[in-house]
């Protein structure tokens, strides 16, 4: 959410995208009719240089700033350590499938290591947690539809780990699209990874039974929150707002959340974001009392517990950047072909980029990426159009062996 406000920009390194806030003098004394706009083309540039020096410059993200930095920086030192902070950028899901496949794998580790350790009462070192949020949240700034792809990837096994897990690669993602800087998203992704370190103390019986819970046991559940914080309160190294975030993720904005019954303003932004991503990926996942629910259960949920339980502005702003049909989504067409979301369009929510794998008769077909924003058609010359998602697995489907392929495409 923090920008970088004010950065003083010669006027001969200015580019297309970026805001001018001010200029190197009063507005009324140029021909500019907004006090404030974006460089749209490279007449703009033009006419600015006609008129200033230099302006000032908003920048959107941390990211941003670095690479105006190291674009127009002269200090070969300063060149290189803005690459070396720099993620690469732009890289297709395909080809960043392979780094975030290994970045998770390793992520997925350390999760289940951790916890391991804190059932044997053993110590564990948090410089590992965060080298390894490090990673996916360059994985994220890459390409945020790689790593987002395998989220959707859903086991029973170690259910704890993987939503955790999961839970801090959404939230890193989430913040990219709310504009978090760098040190912001690998917060938040530390955050994530650890908000339900807790559990590990509750009981097995409790943790992983299979039917209702009596009252006991669900008091001896919500214990998870308090044995959470007091584990990471014993860690020096641990951020503080990682700390309020494991002991506050289930508070609700009325009051009626637990452990300490928190409201309103005593609840932080990153709690409130944890809380929404916490809920979704539950709703979504395969619990041991209950299967898993779709993204638009997930949504109705998120929305009718709007400001009495969760953000009446993040939830929106979450729904609008997931989406109805995320990447990893598989998706039966109006024709009856099967393909799986590569990734999604910002403009055009119902018409992602798709890969089809089935035919019309749900036999494996050469593979086909159509982007339905542009209107790609099928076989009989009609628009290709989603009627609905289904299952991982469903039709045969296994987004776990496309992953280990690379989303590579092969002949049928």
């Amino acid at each position: 959410m923090s920008h970088l406000k004010r950065v003083k920009v010669l006027c001969d390194q200015l580019d297309v995208g970026m805001f001018v806030s001010d200029l190197d003098r009063e507005w009324s004394e140029t021909t500019f009719l907004l006090q404030g706009f974006t460089i749209e083309n490279q007449q703009d540039i033009d006419e600015i240089k006609k008129q200033c020096r230099y302006v000032f410059v908003d920048f959107a993200s941390e990211i941003d700033y670095k690479t105006f930095r190291h674009k127009t920086t002269k200090s070969t030192t300063l060149k290189k350590k803005f690459e070396t902070d720099l993620p690469a950028r732009n890289l297709t899901i395909r080809e960043e499938m392979g780094k975030a496949k290994q970045a998770r794998n390793q992520a997925s580790t350390v999760v289940k290591g951790v916890l391991e350790r804190i059932m044997l009462g053993e110590d564990f070192e948090i410089a590992t947690v965060k080298e390894s949020v490090k990673e996916c949240v360059q994985s994220i700034l890459r390409n945020e539809d790689a790593m987002l792809f395998m989220t959707l990837i859903k086991s029973k096994d170690d259910y704890t780990a993987e939503h955790c897990l999961n839970v801090g690669i959404v939230s890193i993602a989430f913040c990219k699209f709310l504009g978090f800087s760098q040190e912001q998203l690998e917060n938040i992704g530390l955050c994530g990874m650890l908000h339900d370190i807790g559990k590990i103390k509750i009981p097995d019986a409790v943790l992983n039974k299979p039917g209702r819970l009596t009252q006991e046991e669900a008091a001896l559940m919500r214990e998870h929150a308090r044995l959470g914080y007091e584990i990471l309160l014993k860690k020096p190294e641990v951020p503080p707002s990682v700390i309020d975030v494991t002991y506050t993720h289930h508070e609700r904005l009325n009051g009626h959340g637990y452990p300490r019954g928190l409201k309103d303003d005593q609840i932080s932004a990153f709690s409130r974001i944890i809380a929404i991503v916490d809920t979704f990926d539950a709703i979504t996942s395969n619990r041991c009392y209950e299967k898993a629910r779709s993204i638009m259960d997930a949504y109705k949920v998120l929305m009718g517990g709007r400001n009495s339980h969760f953000d009446e502005h993040l939830v929106p702003k979450f729904i609008e950047w997931r989406g109805i049909y995320p990447p990893g989504s598989i998706v039966e067409m109006e024709n009856g072909e099967v393909g799986i979301v590569l990734s999604t369009n910002p403009k055009y929510k119902l018409r992602p980029k798709v890969m089809l794998v089935l035919d019309e008769h749900k036999k494996a077909r050469k593979e086909r990426i159509v982007d339905l924003s542009k209107l790609d058609l099928d076989a009989e010359a009609q628009t290709y159009r989603i009627i609905k998602a289904v299952p991982n697995k469903a039709y045969g489907i296994s987004l776990q062996e496309y992953v280990d392929k690379g989303l590579k495409i092969d002949a049928v």
